[in-house]
């Protein structure tokens, strides 16, 4: 009851600021905001940016919002709860992608520390990298997700925070395992669901799954194409995942949440304009 009453608590603090995090990471990653592209300054090593991404106080266990009245209430808390998860774990990612946009920006190779660095991310993201310099494909992968698009995500498969899975394993995004034992089983079936040791894992792991899994290259292709015009959004991306489920309907059900809440995700996000 305590940590339901934290949260419920939480509906009154003020809103995360996504771009003075963002900003503050990349001040961390000793690379200016503004003009770096234009004149980069990249000398010497950087620091650990994966460490510098982590909450302060991360949910370790969702509290069991079945106790919160469903409607408007639920939907308060639980979106105080995870959209400023979403943003941090964006803003990690923006951060290595601003630093590899610099560096293959920048006229000189990268020195020794900084391609360790890179293998390191290439090895993370999945990809068999070319060259000494940034493998452009490794862009494709080290790019952000629209906040609505993952809450949206989060809701269908969760309930809003009140399913099992969510509760006993803090896995919002119905993320299967497949090792035996692993995880929570589902009840009936002989399918088995990952289990995380906070929110934050479940939503480092779920944009870490979108980024590098082959069944959602579709999705980081269209990412790239529309990212090309400044025009990513929610809806372009939820068309391509076909492949999260089987169901026939899962795109439409997505997008119908969407339009009524996506305007209230929006409204516990750090967009002043929202």
């Amino acid at each position: 009851m305590r940590l339901l009453s934290r949260f419920l608590l939480c509906l009154s603090y003020p809103r995360w600021r996504l771009g003075a995090l963002a900003a503050i990471l990349l001040l961390v990653l000793g690379i200016a905001a503004g003009p770096l592209l234009a004149e980069p300054q990249l000398d010497g090593p950087l620091p650990d940016f994966d460490a510098a991404a982590e909450l302060d106080d991360p949910v370790a266990a969702l509290p069991d919002l079945r106790g919160v009245p469903a409607g408007p209430k639920r939907k308060a808390a639980f979106l105080t709860m995870l959209v400023p998860i979403v943003e941090a774990e964006n803003a990690r990612i923006q951060a290595k992608r601003e630093w590899l946009q610099a560096l293959l920006e920048r006229p000189a190779l990268p020195d020794a520390q900084e391609r360790e660095r890179l293998a390191e991310l290439c090895a993370d993201y999945r990809l068999d990298c070319r060259g000494e310099g940034v493998d452009p494909r490794l862009l494709t992968r080290v790019d952000t997700l629209p906040l609505e698009m993952v809450v949206i995500q989060a809701v269908e498969e969760s309930g809003w925070g009140t399913s099992r899975f969510a509760r006993q394993g803090n896995n919002l995004f119905g993320m299967r395992c497949f090792s035996d034992g692993c995880g929570l089983g589902q009840q009936g079936s002989g399918r088995r669901f990952q289990a995380f040791d906070s929110v934050q894992e479940s939503v480092r792991a779920y944009l870490h799954n979108l980024n590098t899994h082959r069944a959602y290259e579709r999705l980081r292709t269209r990412r790239a194409e529309l990212a090309a015009r400044e025009d990513v959004s929610p809806e372009a991306l939820i068309a391509t995942l076909d492949r999260y489920a089987v169901r026939a309907d899962y795109r439409d059900v997505l997008l119908a949440l969407l339009r009524t809440n996506a305007l209230l995700i929006r409204s516990h996000g750090s967009d002043d304009t929202a």
